[in-house]
């Protein structure tokens, strides 16, 4: 019966090339702790790191997500409390240095329907079944999503195929050219902006879906004075509508914090809202992405026109510099991990030991009546 599960196993195994994307979580084998430190350290660290996870496990099960949205504990129970049961890591990068195709010999990917009681019992099984082959320990666990090519920046026409286009007769707009995408890529490749749908404009009376943007999108960069906007030109109804989304940048880290926004004769600049804990921000470099929760700029005049604006399952990153991929990726999906819990445990142990050590000094009182020579009768026995 065991080589028959054996069998089965690997003849799920993939041996041709695949392309998995983040955010992963990893959990199992012990090494995974070692994962935990490689967030801000170069790329060649991170590839030995992983390789080395990937040639010592004994087999790793891939479970492909069609989405990259927050898991929550409480459709995953028996999931969570299979992770919560052994080592642990999170990675919120949309891709690894290295994958484990061509890594590992056995190896098992499994797609998930998406429907949250299906997928919490098909990973507890499969991963299950994979510990009585291999033991425990010894199987690394990866919950992934598949390859989206939203995340990739735009690919734009180089002017050598548009002139050959305009040679065949193909039309051009001797204006401004008008396209339909949510991918939206500063000139020069200084600063991208990506959702998985347009952006909403709600005004008093109307709500604005902007769909369509002139191809002529600009960056802005003022690094020198700690800021940069990044200017988009959508056309809805024949009518323009300029988005102008401001970063700050501050210590080496840039946030996004408000939009200028000019539509007809309106012109208003609306606040995202959330704190500095939750806006938009990343080191330089990176890029930052949320698919779990919607971005929402409001008007703190609440009496103008001009009341909101919404963007959907976002990606952005500002000070691009030419690159044509975004970076590392900082993630808004928060988690709390082993060491941290363990920590807190341990502080908050050595707290109430300090505490119970105080208590005690304090209740110590000194003697108010001491005995002296005078208060003490002499008694002695005289046997005849």
């Amino acid at each position: 019966m065991r080589l028959i599960i054996v069998g089965i196993l690997l003849g799920l195994v993939y041996s041709c090339s695949a392309t998995i994307s983040g955010p992963f979580l990893f959990w199992g084998h012990d090494k995974v702790s070692t994962l935990k430190t490689q967030a801000l350290v170069e790329a060649g660290s991170r590839e030995e790191s992983l390789t080395q996870l990937f040639g010592e496990a004994k087999a790793i099960v891939v479970f492909m997500r069609n989405t990259t949205s927050r898991l929550e504990g409480i459709k995953y129970p028996r999931f969570q409390n299979l992770v919560k049961s052994c080592t642990w890591t999170y990675l919120p990068e949309r891709s690894l240095a290295t994958e484990p195709f061509g890594r590992n010999a056995k190896i098992e990917v499994i797609s998930l329907s998406g429907h949250g009681e299906d997928d919490d019992a098909e990973i507890v099984t499969a991963y299950n079944d994979a510990l009585r082959i291999y033991g425990d320990g010894e199987v690394l666990g990866i919950l992934a999503s598949r390859e989206e090519e939203a995340h990739f920046l735009a690919k734009r026409e180089t002017a050598e195929e548009e002139s050959e286009k305009t040679a065949e007769g193909t039309p051009t707009d001797s204006a401004e050219e008008i396209e339909a995408s949510f991918i939206y890529v500063a000139e020069g490749n200084k600063a991208v902006l990506s959702l998985n749908g347009p952006p909403e404009l709600l005004l008093t009376n109307e709500t604005l879906r902007l769909e369509e943007h002139i191809k002529q999108i600009t960056f802005d960069d003022q690094h020198a004075k700690g800021y940069g906007r990044l200017s988009i030109t959508f056309m809805h109804s024949g009518e323009k509508c300029t988005l102008r989304f401001k970063f700050t940048l501050a210590r080496g880290t840039w946030t996004l914090r408000n939009v200028e926004v000019e539509y007809r004769e309106l012109k208003s600049v609306l606040l995202a809202r959330g704190d500095e804990y939750t806006l938009p921000s990343a080191p330089l470099g990176f890029s930052y992405r949320c698919s779990a929760n919607d971005l929402s700029f409001v008007n703190p005049n609440k009496n103008e026109s001009l009341q909101n604006l919404i963007l959907s399952d976002f990606q952005v990153q500002p000070w691009l510099n030419g690159r044509k991929e975004f970076g590392e990726v900082y993630d808004c999906v928060g988690f709390v991990s082993a060491p941290i819990l363990s920590g807190l445990f341990v502080v908050t142990l050595l707290l109430g030991i300090l505490g119970l050590g105080i208590s005690a000094m304090l209740s110590m009182h000194t003697p108010n009546r001491f005995e002296s020579s005078r208060s003490k009768q002499l008694t002695f026995t005289v046997q005849e």
